[in-house]
């Protein structure tokens, strides 16, 4: 049978697709996987020795001077559904982590807060928060409980349960009042307040001398200022501050006789992921609250230098597009321009 050159042609064609057809699908049924299951190694994993060598880094930067940046963490939630409900996940640069939900913690809270001390330094504290006290004894509308027998027992109750735990310090949160403008009884009222939380938490201090202690307030309106001399940071309510102005006038209300200057922390919210918190964690402009305040405790502040920075709804942070603690990362490089944060 005599074929052209060009039928000849078309079936080579034909035949040699064939072929490559056939090698492509018996390629497949070869080397074809099913999807595996693989976790993302972190540095820890992947080079044990390099991750040693950082955390050694890590310890040393945080025994040395620097800026101390807190987050307050709500480790409410006891069965975490994410990364974002561990507080060991927080950026490793936080010198304190301040936990909302303090009492009753589960065996999983206790070993984060052990690894975390161990392995960065990162020291877990307790806040005591008198204000949060008296509120609670108003909501009781109790005829027969006496106010100060209530504070007694919740503060006792507090210190006996935090105890159990391996906690490195706490916050004593007291916001007082000013007393420039109240009557005699008034001002009874405050001092006999002030007293009577402060009396209560000076045994426990007397016991706990090597932990870090801190006062979140306006010191200013502190009647008797010499708790003032054994904390080791004055933490300044500034996280509702709608600017710059905020943080300037709290700092210059702060400075006032009997007041030391040399340990302010300054206090900034995050921002929220929340619909109905649109406006939480901002400044007026649209700038983040975080940063600017980082960027504001950076520079000398009318002949202060601020000691640090601590960030309220801290988890928040957690929920960023492209790293998670996105934005407090960002703000602790600021007020540590020499730490490589993580």
């Amino acid at each position: 049978m005599n074929l052209s050159i060009f039928t000849i042609k078309r079936l080579s064609m034909v035949m040699l697709l064939g072929a490559v057809l056939a090698n492509v699908t018996a390629c497949k049924k070869w080397t074809e996987a099913k999807p595996l299951d693989i976790e993302s190694q972190d540095l820890e994993q992947q080079n044990p020795a390099l991750y040693a060598k950082y955390l050694e880094d890590l310890r040393a930067f945080k025994s040395n001077s620097h800026k101390l940046n807190m987050g307050w963490f709500n480790n409410s939630k006891k069965n975490p559904t994410s990364q974002g409900d561990h507080f060991s996940k927080v950026p490793d640069s936080l010198d304190f982590i301040v936990l909302e939900s303090p009492l009753a913690l589960v065996e999983r809270e206790v070993s984060e807060m052990s690894d975390l001390l161990e392995k960065k330094s990162t020291k877990v504290v307790f806040e005591i928060d008198f204000n949060s006290i008296k509120t609670a004894f108003i909501k009781k509308d109790s005829k027969t409980l006496v106010f100060a027998d209530f504070v007694k027992d919740t503060v006792n109750s507090i210190l006996a349960e935090t105890d159990k735990f391996p906690y490195q310090g706490a916050v004593l949160s007291y916001i007082g009042k000013d007393l420039t403008h109240l009557t005699a009884a008034e001002r009874t009222q405050v001092e006999t307040e002030e007293n009577l939380f402060f009396d209560l938490l000076t045994p426990w201090l007397s016991k706990n001398t090597g932990k870090a202690i801190f006062f979140k307030g306006s010191p200013q309106f502190l009647i008797k200022k010499d708790i003032l001399k054994q904390v080791k940071s004055i933490i300044l309510p500034t996280e509702n501050s709608v600017d710059l102005g905020g943080l300037n006038y709290a700092l210059l209300a702060a400075k006032v006789a009997d007041v030391p200057t040399d340990k302010f922390i300054i206090l900034a919210s995050m921002t929220s992921y929340k619909a109905d918190e649109a406006k939480l964690g901002y400044f007026a402009d649209g700038t983040r609250a975080a940063i600017s305040t980082a960027q504001w405790a950076a520079s000398l502040q009318s002949g202060v230098q601020i000691q640090g920075v601590g960030y309220k709804n801290l988890p928040y942070d957690y929920f960023n597009v492209l790293k998670s603690y996105q934005y407090s990362r960002q703000a602790i490089q600021i007020t540590n321009p020499a730490m490589k944060v993580k």
